[in-house]
């Protein structure tokens, strides 16, 4: 099902704003029997990606979508839910268009398949050489431009499932479609992302689960020689939740046990589905 605007339709103008110059915000949503999850957060992180295009979001008019979207939804429906939103159409060059045309686009797709042991035993964590543009002004935010992360996942190997992104400091920031973190002697780690890279719903959660669970959270600058030198390291999304990683750079990982913890807690807390 996709909705533009509030209509059921499966296309938009070639003039659109989102299109031509990347003017547009979106977010990834899990279903989880018919239940939006973690929606609350989804739709503060889009509407802070929208001030910060300067895109006027309706926020009545999306709820209004979305609860045609559930009613499409069965009870025990498993999904993912993209919302994107587009300055819409405004002529040619950079200024924003007036008064503006905002487009609302509302995606169901299918949940996607992965083994149950990327979730049991871990993953294959690769190191991509693309680096990450420093932009304080668009970090943080999930905006239509994914330039780098396109780049950086034509260069995976076969035998990775993820790869990490560093900046041109050699930080490292997220990974390709993921937030990242490690576990130091029970400290729980995480990139700082004030300058660059994606702050997602689901590391907002962990880093939230983790203080209730009494693990001590930090959010800091960090290096690749912390990763290897890591005891655990995990990455996490909206759609996947988390994955523990096996093995990075030829360095195996065979303890998760503050990963599983908090795997169990996401998953018990409902805000991703139960594999």
């Amino acid at each position: 099902m996709v909705l533009i605007n509030g209509l059921e339709a499966s296309q938009t103008s070639v003039h659109d704003r989102g299109l031509l110059y990347g003017q547009s915000v979106f977010e990834t949503i899990a279903v989880r029997q018919g239940q939006l999850c973690l929606i609350e957060r989804h739709l503060q992180r889009l509407t802070k990606g929208c001030k910060i295009l300067s895109i006027p979001l309706d926020l009545a008019a999306l709820n209004t979508d979305l609860s045609v979207i559930k009613k499409h939804l069965n009870n025990t429906a498993t999904a993912v839910l993209r919302i994107t939103i587009t300055m819409g159409e405004g002529g040619r060059g950079y200024r924003n268009p007036e008064p503006p045309k905002v487009v609302r686009i509302l995606s169901q797709h299918d949940y996607p398949s992965h083994p149950q042991a990327y979730w049991r035993s871990g993953i294959m964590l690769g190191l991509s050489a693309i680096k990450l543009a420093s932009q304080p002004l668009l970090a943080g935010i999930k905006h239509g431009n994914r330039l780098e992360q396109l780049l950086a996942r034509q260069q995976w190997h076969s035998s990775w499932q993820e790869a990490l992104l560093c900046d041109y400091n050699d930080n490292v920031i997220e990974a390709t479609q993921s937030n990242v973190f490690l576990v130091k002697s029970g400290v729980l780690k995480t990139p700082d992302l004030s300058r660059s890279g994606v702050a997602g719903v689901m590391r907002e959660t962990i880093i939230e689960q983790a203080e209730k669970l009494g693990v001590t959270v930090k959010i800091m600058s960090l290096s690749l020689t912390d990763f290897t030198q890591a005891d655990e390291i995990f990455v996490s999304n909206s759609v996947i939740g988390i994955w523990p990683v096996r093995q990075f750079q030829c360095i195996e990982f065979k303890h998760a046990t503050v990963t599983n913890v908090l795997l169990k807690s996401i998953i018990n807390n409902e805000v991703i589905p139960n594999f």
